[in-house]
């Protein structure tokens, strides 16, 4: 979906606003602190129901105030004289969803609807930091791959915590013990199957654009890393390695197997990027992880709008122009958040023809 207009309510520094969009490409522009990242969080918010920068949702609201209402109008790429609206409003510690003037309850609603890929500083951590971030950006490629796999993961979750409880009792019942023990192991295969072949789909599309875009010679591959669930193994001769585990469970109260534990390395010219390559390398890779989901997405007709902040500002002017042609390939929406516009910048962007957003203190 393409999205043409946002109204913005007492939502972080905006006390009321109206953004307009009339071209694919959109830059905005203008110092920290004008509100360019809350701006790509509200648009973020809209599809997700929760920010990519804090877990609550009271930090959203704009002081002196006690709610926020957001609203996007969108029409689609594909099929002409399709719209649609989507509102949130939170107050009262009660959050609201409307799409097309409907109540709805999940954004598993929206998600059929309009999606986004946001790509954030903090990205890099992809590849530099903890496990927690590349298992949340392998559960959202997969959501893009198989709509159904947040149902899955749910219900994965719901089996960790029912084991986790278990494992806290002074008495645990070991007939009941083994049975969430078996569920937890395949929920586990379940997941793990659906992350290894997204995977796979995501080192083809990186090691492709890396050839088409960049001319970089270096390969890309990505390993998954199991937590004491060995891939292709059976239960069998999983339970057989068990006891060891088992009793480390014990003793701290919670489940040490499973995908909730996984992680993948990224990998380049065979050693891992997060110790080997450079910062360049490691914010280009980390970006084309992003990007790869735009081809995941597209094979369930999505057309994700994609939200790029503040990450592209130090790529150097030949990297820039590179990324600017793959951007301009995509028949996405693009919406790039910049500190520098400088007319270096401004000479580069010329090809992309964009409608320029500038952001000031008010």
């Amino acid at each position: 979906m393409f999205l043409h207009e946002l109204d913005i309510k007492n939502f972080r520094c905006f006390t009321q606003k109206r953004f307009t969009f009339d071209k694919q490409f959109t830059l905005v522009t203008g110092n920290n602190g004008t509100g360019k990242t809350s701006l790509a969080e509200a648009i973020h918010y809209l599809c997700y129901m929760k920010s990519f920068r804090c877990s609550s949702i009271g930090d959203l609201v704009c002081h002196e105030s006690d709610s926020f209402f957001l609203k996007g109008s969108f029409t689609s790429e594909v099929v002409k004289d399709i719209s649609h609206t989507i509102q949130v409003g939170y107050a009262g510690n009660k959050k609201a969803i409307k799409l097309d003037n409907k109540a709805v309850t999940t954004y598993k609603e929206i998600f059929k609807i309009f999606q986004v890929i946001t790509l954030l500083e903090d990205d890099i951590n992809l590849i530099r930091g903890y496990p927690t971030a590349r298992r949340s950006f392998i559960d959202q490629a997969a959501l893009f791959l198989e709509p159904g796999y947040l149902d899955m993961y749910r219900s994965f979750k719901k089996i960790v915590q029912h084991r986790n409880a278990l494992l806290s009792q002074y008495h645990i019942d070991k007939l009941e013990l083994d049975i969430w023990t078996e569920k937890l192991w395949n929920a586990s295969i379940v997941i793990q199957k659906y992350r290894v072949a997204v995977l796979s789909n995501i080192q083809d599309v990186i090691n492709k654009l890396l050839k088409s875009h960049f001319n970089d010679v270096y390969e890309v591959t990505i390993q998954y890393e199991s937590k004491h669930i060995l891939l292709n193994e059976d239960y069998a001769s999983f339970c057989s390695r068990l006891g060891h585990i088992l009793a480390q469970e014990r003793s701290m109260k919670r489940s040490l197997f499973g995908a909730h534990l996984d992680d993948f390395a990224i990998e380049l010219k065979g050693q891992k990027a997060r110790f080997f390559a450079s910062r360049g390398q490691q914010k280009l890779v980390s970006l084309l992880c992003k990007l790869s989901l735009i081809k995941l997405a597209s094979q369930n007709d999505y057309l994700p709008i994609l939200i790029i902040d503040d990450f592209i500002a130090d790529f150097d002017k030949i990297r820039l122009n590179q990324l600017i042609d793959l951007f301009l390939s995509c028949k996405n929406q693009v919406i790039i958040t910049t500190p520098v516009y400088d007319s270096e910048m401004k000479k580069m962007m010329q090809k992309a023809e964009p409608d320029v957003l500038s952001m000031s203190f008010e």
